[in-house]
């Protein structure tokens, strides 16, 4: 991290623009994910960031601190202060390693303060209780371990099954941290998220409040919601309830002001000009059986479809990806293989033979990206294609399998129509020649 990059980031921490923080991070060459995971956490856009939110939430309604859509908008800009500070610090001392990555431990020392400040438990950062419990049987190692966990997505229970956060807890159990309150207070949160649409929190109009959702009529100035009493028929009605009001007014305020901010890049910002990081669409491992993505009607999953055979080489690398690293199949693996399909597809690859990572490089982290090979890996003939390992981790599957089909209709009419220019011209080359 350079002091170019402090600028930019100084210059986002002053205007409270918490999501172009982040999106800059997660952009930056080299990071670990962090920036990544935070924007979730910041749109409430997707599982882990709802669910974080929502177990802060829950903690601080445990401590009998109630806060507002104002007042969480606070506790995420005070969040991106501390983080800044930290990060101009390292860079200060000659460490700007660190300054891009920060330690586990200097993210728990930026949230700590935050949340103590304000009457609630440190505890309510989501993987606190967890990491603490980490460090106390192995030391920091141990923590930075499970916190690598994290930022590689592959953690929150959420996407992997409370089954495997279970496990990964029950691993660290010790006189002050059980694993069965922990899960229970994640499986809690994740409840209270349900299912969870990526567009719903940055809409102004429109705010779910209570499982309830209400929508604001500009030209009439006033809020509509659900009747009170049960109609078999959907009824919404002005809403009357000053407290109502008054809270939706102030999450639309705050939903008003980042639509402003998302659109506010320092000049220098190289991202000025490109989309805006998206978050990581996870799913739920209930949803995602090992080795069974949701089936599509263009499902290379399924054994009679033409792609079949190319999917499950890609799956087979990806299990010894994941085998090579200790992790197990989970949702990502689902998404990289699907992602990997494709990008095979695409590249023309008839067959698939190796998946492997990208080696570190002075220009980026090791596992950056991930490639598809046809031959052997030491045969200079060999074909091959790669893509982002944090793209391919990303990607809904039914998004790659869409993909995969438009891929294939187009060869498909492209052979088509190379089939009838052959045809004509060999009936031309047929057919005797017209004398005048």
């Amino acid at each position: 991290m350079s002091q170019k990059d402090l600028d930019v980031l100084r210059f986002y921490q002053d205007k409270g623009n918490r999501e172009l923080y982040f999106n800059y991070l997660a952009q930056k060459e080299g990071n670990d994910g962090y920036g990544l995971l935070a924007l979730g956490v910041v749109r409430n856009d997707n599982v882990p960031g709802a669910v974080a939110n929502s177990f802060a939430a829950n903690q601080a309604r445990q401590d009998g601190v109630r806060l507002g859509s104002r007042d969480w908008q606070a506790v995420g800009i005070d969040l991106i202060r501390n983080d800044f500070a930290l990060r101009e610090e390292y860079v200060r001392n000659g460490q700007p390693d660190v300054a891009l990555n920060l330690r586990e431990v200097d993210i728990r020392d930026s949230h700590d303060p935050i949340f103590e400040n304000r009457g609630i438990s440190a505890d309510a950062w989501t993987p606190r209780q967890l990491l603490e419990a980490a460090r106390r049987k192995g030391g920091s190692e141990e923590a930075e371990k499970i916190w690598s966990m994290m930022l590689d997505n592959r953690w929150m229970g959420v996407a992997r099954g409370m089954g495997t956060l279970a496990a990964v807890a029950e691993r660290y159990e010790d006189a002050e941290f059980r694993a069965a309150p922990y899960v229970a207070a994640m499986a809690q949160a994740r409840a209270g998220v349900g299912v969870v649409d990526p567009h719903a929190h940055q809409d102004p109009d429109r705010i779910v409040m209570d499982g309830k959702e209400y929508t604001f009529h500009r030209e009439a100035d006033v809020w509509r919601g659900p009747a009170r009493i049960e109609s078999r028929i959907s009824i919404k009605l002005e809403v009357s309830d000053p407290a109502i009001i008054q809270t939706l007014n102030e999450e639309r305020e705050v939903r008003l002001e980042r639509e402003q901010l998302r659109m506010q890049f320092h000049p220098d910002d190289p991202h000025r000009d490109r989309p805006l990081m998206p978050s990581p669409r996870l799913f739920s491992a209930e949803d995602i059986e090992p080795g069974r993505p949701q089936r599509l009607a263009s499902d290379p999953t399924s054994a009679d479809h033409p792609r079949h055979a190319l999917y499950q080489q890609c799956a087979t690398g990806v299990r010894a990806v994941d085998a090579s690293l200790g992790r197990a199949w989970d949702a990502h693996s689902a998404c990289m293989a699907a992602s990997l399909t494709t990008l095979a597809a695409r590249h023309g690859l008839e067959r698939v033979d190796h998946v492997v990572l990208s080696q570190a490089t002075p220009q980026l982290a090791a596992g950056a990206n991930v490639f598809v090979v046809q031959g052997a890996l030491a045969d200079p003939t060999q074909l091959r294609a790669h893509m982002p390992t944090q793209e391919a981790i990303a990607q809904a599957p039914e998004r790659s399998f869409q993909q995969l089909q438009d891929i294939d209709l187009q060869r498909s009419q492209q052979l088509s129509q190379q089939r009838e220019q052959d045809e004509q011209l060999q009936q031309a080359r047929s057919s005797p020649l017209m004398h005048a």
